[in-house]
């Protein structure tokens, strides 16, 4: 109904855009919009729903190097010889593998090699004899502690992602890596640059993995790869290194799944699992092979300062077949790492907690078929709530909405709850939401738009109750053009242009006649559920059934056109008087009255810039010719045929004549209205309609002196209609000068309507 295409094509596609906007941040993550979600969703998930401890506690320890023994023991990195007694002070505790979060890039400082470079010319004036030869034959710390790692069962890790400090050399595999179902390095990160331990502390540790990736500094740690790709390789982590160590496995087995042809729907290509040969633990991690961390409460979580350690303190717990992390978390913020349980924790502190995770089996899981369902949710959620806030009212689509997505919200809870899976409520929700608001707003704007051409124009053709009909509903009115049974009224005033003549020279008192004439006509079609199509020069035109379905609507206009007749009275009191004031004689007025049914079109027609609601077609223009040749057949109210088969078993109607035009070459009958169901169950009017019976029997079978004497009795009975009989007489007269023709049937050919 909008006059301008623009808004309406507008309107049609913003509620849409806001899906397709959505679908390809679910699909690209443009901008990390739908990662940054799905992250707010999950980390809310694991504070309600902690990960359970063990029943035997921690299994993975953390041994902290923390400010206390920074203080006693220097900061790191610290002398190897240190190192070494933190080593040796775990394997005495019997712990199952011990694993330095911190790669040992760099020589000794205090070897007394690098001490020689160091000193290498003593000063002249002092007693040094000797000092250089005696400090040569210290032991070496570096190959001290590559023998105690190689005498424990040790770890040593590098820092993907980090330049190295001197020469980029390759990291040694300690174990090999099977993979199965697809090239595992296809879906990994790749690492040109890598931090990596001397070789000498390789080559004796029994397992060499890689530490936590550089992350900028306020990143939350949420994932610890189980994998890397460094220069074509790929290398197992810190994590599942201390896992085979301490568990004495072989080696690694990843399996990479694959689509045949490219494309999988139920699940997401890419990394499944690492398993860790020889022994029960597998690690299910993301397709990338990110394992997703999972932390619990304080009871998860087990660090022992690395001073306790060292010193044999009483209250170090029992560390005996655990596994040992020793990391440092003293060395400024930068060691420190957010995670979505909001504690900072060092990068051994998470992983121990990824090492404990693994050996209870407790995985956050995201299913291959979720981020394809998510989409599917947005896709048809979406549609049916742009359906139904499209099509009904704003207040059912916005409810539906937020149902809709509360589902969404419980679906996702419990699948968390029930099987740890993660499955993002947060977009489709919020998708469906934007998306019904964006509706309901292009709606709302819509129908005010809407509610502004209804009142330009209805506002004077309807009744109020039927205007309020409208605004309520605007989508009661069919703007494009459709097809509707109708009934049309044409009313116009007989006589009026005797009169008009005297009130030319005063223009107020001519429109104040037309205004007495019109608003009783207006309201008597308004009261009965019409419509007021227009007013032209002393007629007007009424349509039932048109913009709003009417019951009944050939009864409805026939009424009215009977209580036009009598609300004429009022008219004609007011002007005999408005003569006898100015010593005029007094010209009564009549009424013409056109009434038709049958099909018409309606809606919105002219311009596209002045748009203007409006019915056209047969009934209208029929109508139009009845009341304007009604003065001929001399009744008020002449009826067409097809208001005549809907009413003519309860009104009283008389047939007065057989119009033919082009599209109607054999006829339609035409009626005077002459009263209500009471007039029709009249024995009077019963008698008139017998003898017009045989008038047109005579007349049609032109025998045209028996035609005259059947005219002759009727005008003897009461309702006889003079002008009629004169009008009938006058065409006898003429056929039989001219006789119509052999196949005549009586109807009088009237041309294009």
């Amino acid at each position: 109904m909008n006059p301008n295409p623009i808004f309406r094509r507008l309107s049609a596609i913003l509620p849409g855009l806001v899906l397709v906007l959505s679908l390809a941040v679910s699909i690209y993550d443009i901008g990390g919009g739908a990662s940054f979600l799905q992250n707010q969703v999950f980390d809310l998930y694991q504070r309600l729903i902690p990960r359970a401890a063990n029943q035997m506690g921690p299994q993975a320890v953390y041994i902290d190097i923390d400010a206390e023994t920074s203080k006693r023991y220097g900061t790191w990195p610290w002398p190897r010889k240190r190192v070494q007694q933190l080593v040796q002070a775990l394997n005495i505790r019997n712990v199952d593998a011990i694993v330095i979060d911190a790669p040992l890039a760099e020589a000794d400082p205090t070897s007394s090699v690098q001490l020689l470079k160091l000193w290498k010319s003593l000063p002249g004036d002092g007693n040094y004899a000797g000092m250089g030869t005696a400090m040569a034959d210290l032991p070496d710390p570096d190959t001290e502690l590559a023998a105690t790692l190689a005498q424990t069962p040790s770890v040593v890790t590098f820092v993907p992602g980090r330049p190295a400090v001197e020469q980029l050399t390759p990291i040694i595999h300690k174990t090999s890596i099977s993979k199965s179902g697809g090239d595992a390095r296809h879906h990994l990160a790749n690492y040109a640059n890598w931090r990596a331990s001397q070789p000498l502390f390789e080559k004796a540790a029994r397992g060499v993995g890689a530490s936590l990736v550089d992350l900028d500094h306020g990143s939350i740690v949420r994932t610890i790869p189980t994998l890397v790709a460094m220069d074509g390789s790929i290398y197992p982590s810190a994590m599942l290194e201390a896992l085979r160590v301490a568990r004495k496995g072989s080696a690694y087995s990843v399996d990479v799944s694959e689509a045949e042809n490219g494309f999988a729907l139920e699940f997401e290509p890419g990394i499944d699992r690492v398993a860790i040969i020889g022994t029960p633990y597998t690690a299910e991690t993301a397709p990338n092979g990110d394992m997703r961390l999972y932390f619990g409460g304080p009871e998860t979580r087990s660090a022992v300062p690395a001073w306790k350690v060292i010193e044999g303190t009483s209250d170090v717990p029992d560390l005996k077949n655990r596994i040992a992390v020793i990391g440092v978390s003293v060395n400024g913020t930068e060691r420190l790492y957010n995670t979505p349980v909001g504690l900072k924790l060092a990068s051994g502190a998470l992983l121990a907690n990824g090492i404990d995770q693994i050996m209870t089996g407790d995985y956050l899981t995201r299913p291959g078929w979720a981020g394809a369902a998510e989409q599917g949710f947005i896709f048809l959620g979406g549609l049916f709530v742009i359906a139904v806030v499209s099509s009904f009212r704003i207040r059912w689509g916005m409810t539906l909405a937020i149902l809709m997505s509360a589902g969404a919200v419980y679906g996702s809870w419990y699948g968390f709850e029930q099987h740890r899976w993660l499955i993002d409520p947060a977009l489709p929700s919020l998708t469906l939401i934007f998306a019904a608001i964006t509706c309901a707003l292009m709606t709302r704007l819509h129908t005010e738009d809407e509610t502004r051409f209804i009142e330009t124009q209805f506002a004077r053709r309807l009744s109020t109750t039927g205007l309020a009909k409208v605004r309520a509903n605007p989508r009661l009115i069919q703007a494009e053009g459709e097809l509707r049974d109708v009934t049309s009224l044409v009313v116009g005033l007989r006589g009026f242009n005797i009169i008009a003549d005297r009130y030319l020279e005063d223009p107020t008192a001519y429109a104040d006649i037309l205004n007495r004439f019109f608003s009783p006509m207006i309201k008597i079609v308004q009261e009965r559920q019409g419509m007021v199509d227009r007013t032209v020069g002393d007629s007007l035109y009424g349509v039932w059934n048109a913009p709003l379905s009417v019951s009944d609507h050939a009864s409805k206009a026939c009424d009215a056109a009977l209580r036009m007749v009598e609300n004429l009275e009022a008219l004609n009191e007011f002007l005999e008087e408005d003569a006898r004031r100015q010593h005029l004689s007094h010209v009564p007025l009549s009424l013409s009255i056109g009434v038709d049914s049958g099909s018409a079109i309606t809606g919105n027609m002219g311009a596209v810039q002045r748009f203007d609601y409006g019915v056209l077609g047969e009934p209208v223009s029929f109508a139009a010719y009845l009341q304007h040749n009604a003065r001929n057949y001399g009744p008020a109210i002449i009826v067409g045929e097809g208001t005549q088969r809907v009413v003519g078993d309860r009104y009283a109607l008389l047939e007065i004549d057989l119009i033919s035009t082009p599209r109607h070459p054999e006829g339609r009958r035409v009626f005077a209205l002459l009263g209500d169901p009471i007039m029709r169950a009249n024995p009077k009017f019963r008698a008139l309609q017998e003898a017009h019976t045989l008038i047109f029997a005579a007349y049609r079978s032109q025998r045209w002196a028996e035609a005259r004497a059947a005219i002759a009795e009727c005008r003897k009975l009461n309702g006889a209609i003079s002008t009629l009989y004169d009008f009938y007489e006058a065409r006898i007269a003429q056929y039989e000068v001219a006789p119509p023709g052999e196949y005549w049937n009586g109807s009088w050919f009237i041309g294009r309507i």
